[in-house]
Formats: structure tokens, C-alpha cells, sequence
């Protein structure tokens, strides 16, 4: 992605990374009947809202190990809504802690058994 962004000629009339055609904000309305319905369509999938990439965002986040408090503020939002709105998605959080917690206190012990 970096690569293809340093490719892109730089753009003097605008400090935006991705301006309009004629410069200035994209206005949303017009990319999602332009670009984005029409990008699903030639990729072979079923409408969806752009808004919908957060909520795969976080649940892929979450299936990777990514932690609620990390995944909010990648996300910008607190704590409490991820935890509400996506905290059912880490089933094994609860094992998860126990393996880091676990993992400390041998690495614990054993600096203690040196010293």
C-alpha cells in the first residue's frame, strides 16, 4: 500500500491524500453510487455499506487476538462500546489471559530462581 501511495503524482492543489477528481473533499453520496456499489458488483458481492468495514475490522481484529483496549483506540471509540458492541466476539479471552498470565509468572520464576 505504502508503495502505491509514494507512486501517486503529487498533488499541488490540494493537501489531501485522496481529493476529488476536481480537487476538494470526495463527497461520499456520489462515491458510493459511483465507485463503491459498482465495485461490488464487478467483484461478484452483496451490497454492503461502506460503515459495515468497521464491524469487519473489529471482529477480524478480535479473531486475530487484538485486544479490546488496543481495538478501541484503533477505532477511536471507547472501551465500554467495543466491549459492548464486539466483546461477545472474543469467546476465549478468559483462556487467553490465563496463558498470558501464566507465561509472566514462570518468566517470574525463573528470573527469581537466577537471582
Amino acid at each position: 500500500m505504502l508503495a502505491a501511495l509514494d507512486a501517486l503524482p503529487p498533488r499541488l492543489d490540494s493537501p489531501l491524500l485522496f481529493p476529488a477528481a476536481r480537487g476538494g473533499h470526495i463527497e461520499l453520496e456520489k462515491l458510493r453510487e459511483r465507485e463503491w456499489a459498482l465495485g461490488l458488483r464487478a467483484a461478484g458481492i452483496a451490497h454492503r455499506r461502506i460503515y459495515d468495514l468497521r464491524h469487519t475490522y473489529a471482529t477480524w481484529s478480535l479473531a486475530a487476538g487484538v485486544d479490546l483496549f488496543t481495538l478501541s483506540r484503533r477505532m477511536g471509540t471507547s472501551l465500554a462500546m467495543i466491549d459492548a458492541t464486539y466483546g461477545h466476539l472474543a469467546p476465549d479471552a478468559d483462556e487467553r489471559e490465563r496463558v498470558l498470565l501464566d507465561a509472566y509468572d514462570k518468566r517470574d520464576d525463573q528470573a527469581a530462581s537466577r537471582g
